[in-house]
């Protein structure tokens, strides 16, 4: 009964361009997130959100509390930095760039080198990676944080 009462009251009105509110078109933060599933060393997977834009080693460093701190380790690049070793599936490694000296850097700091390992700093989300799987490698237990 309130429901057409109030109908009828509006009904009436005319609304003008300047009465209708607008929503923005502006691209908010969900647009910009990427979801990725990691698998660390024991075998669990742990579904991780990222914003674009990052590298897989600040988004693993801030889920440490989730995935645990064995799986960072310090960078041979210098002191402060962290590193992690990752294997990428097939389909992602071509977004991936190489540097010229990434398998001595690898063989620094993880025991098993394969073809699909890259270095977690040198991996910068985007959109395309979307629902990435990606699986941990162990380091040098002398090496981690």
């Amino acid at each position: 009964m309130a429901l057409r009462c109030l109908l009828r009251q509006y009904q009436g009105l005319r609304l003008s361009p300047q009465h209708i509110r607008c929503f923005s078109s502006a691209p908010s933060i969900y647009d910009r997130m990427v979801q990725i599933t990691v698998v660390d060393v024991y075998g669990q997977r742990h579904v991780l959100r990222a914003l674009t834009g990052h590298t897989l080693v600040d988004v693993l460093q801030e889920h440490s509390e989730l995935l645990g701190s064995e799986e960072v380790t310090e960078s041979p690049e210098g002191r402060g930095v962290v590193e992690c070793v990752v294997s990428v599936p097939n389909e992602f490694l071509g977004q991936i760039p190489q540097t010229k000296d990434y398998l001595q850097q690898l063989r620094q700091i993880t025991p098993s080198v394969t073809s699909n390992c890259r270095l977690g700093s040198k991996i910068i989300l985007t959109k395309e990676m979307n629902d990435m799987q990606v699986a941990m490698h162990e380091v040098y237990p002398w090496r981690t944080i």
